[in-house]
């Protein structure tokens, strides 16, 4: 397998990307690893053989305007590691750096890759920590604008990804809507409209009915589903409030083994990324502050989606659903559900 790295990404970028990008390549001797940028700043003595400097010229800031970046730097380390990835001369892509463009890059097909064969809209997919384990957050920014038909494909996408996640998953994963309360009637249309489908539907996945905010972290499901502009205000809160929580804890405090094993299960490093869920290849997003250990991560959960071929299960289950009666019955493919 290869896996495309973008060097030059994110708020420590290169030092930590490159010792990310090493210890990785230790890590998988079968993988070959393609770290992209400036080749002056990547470059390291004794760099491990499977680990290969890709020379970008430009860099994408983390500011900067996601359209204008994408098509003013065609030489990007960002743009360069996407099109490695639609060249077919890597089967991953990851990236610490500037979320719009890199999102943009994957799911536009003029500047990356394009959607998976029936896919209407990627999304992205977080994983947090609940009291039972971890669940799926999916669409957490890509899509905010979402359609109906988009919300019921991220429950059957999300249904594949959290096995990977979570291998130990017996049965059907629980599927639940992000909402502002339990009832059926709950919600705008969009919630509205997709609970009624998702009630009725025989699909790959248990659905459990609407979930409120604070009951994602109780474990009631192991994906939960919405538009991208909630998804992505439910994220940013929950940091905003792990974060709070701990800093109020008093240095003695912070060093109690029970304090130190939840400050863990919160910390965006163990998880890798965030990928981006139904675009052609696999793309990674991680966090914006990783730094190596949270890069490694990144790009050992590319690997593992790379061997158990996750887009290919991905579009067996999306072709299911379009077969369903149920769902042609519902939707007729009009301007409406594009």
């Amino acid at each position: 397998m290869r896996i495309a790295i973008d060097g030059m990404g994110g708020d420590h970028a290169p030092d930590e990307i490159v010792a990310g990008a090493i210890e990785a390549a230790t890590q998988l001797p079968n993988a070959r690893l393609l770290l992209v940028g400036q080749k002056d700043r990547l470059a390291r003595p004794g760099m491990p053989a499977n680990l290969e400097v890709i020379h970008a010229t430009e860099v994408v800031g983390m500011e900067e305007e996601p359209a204008r970046a994408l098509r003013g730097k065609p030489d990007s380390s960002l743009r360069v590691t996407l099109r490695l990835v639609k060249r077919g001369e890597a089967d991953a892509a990851i990236s610490a750096g500037n979320t719009g463009a890199l999102v943009g890059g994957a799911i536009v097909p003029v500047f990356g890759l394009g959607n998976l064969e029936g896919v209407k809209r990627p999304g992205i997919a977080i994983p947090f920590p609940t009291k039972t384990g971890t669940c799926a957050l999916l669409d957490a920014g890509a899509n905010p604008n979402a359609k109906t038909v988009h919300l019921i494909q991220y429950a059957v996408m999300g249904a594949v990804y959290i096995r990977y996640l979570r291998p130990e998953l017996r049965g059907a994963p629980r599927v639940g809507l992000l909402n502002i309360g339990e009832e059926a009637k709950k919600g705008t249309d969009l919630q509205r409209e997709t609970y009624e489908y998702l009630e009725k539907a025989d699909l790959n996945f248990e659905f459990v009915g609407n979930v409120e905010p604070h009951k994602m972290f109780s474990g009631k499901a192991d994906v939960v589903v919405c538009d991208g502009f909630t998804g992505n205000l439910a994220l940013k809160m929950a940091e905003g409030v792990a974060g709070f929580i701990f800093n109020q804890f008093t240095n003695g405090l912070a060093e109690n083994p029970s304090v130190l094993k939840a400050k863990d299960s919160l910390d965006h490093a163990e998880y890798g990324g965030a990928l981006v869920l139904g675009c052609r290849g696999t793309v990674i997003k991680a966090h914006g502050r990783a730094r190596a250990r949270a890069v490694t991560n990144a790009i050992k959960l590319g690997a593992s989606f790379i061997e158990g071929k996750l887009n290919d299960h991905v579009v067996e289950e999306l072709r299911k659903l379009s077969w369903s009666a149920w769902f042609s019955k519902w939707f007729t493919w009009s301007k409406e559900s594009e």
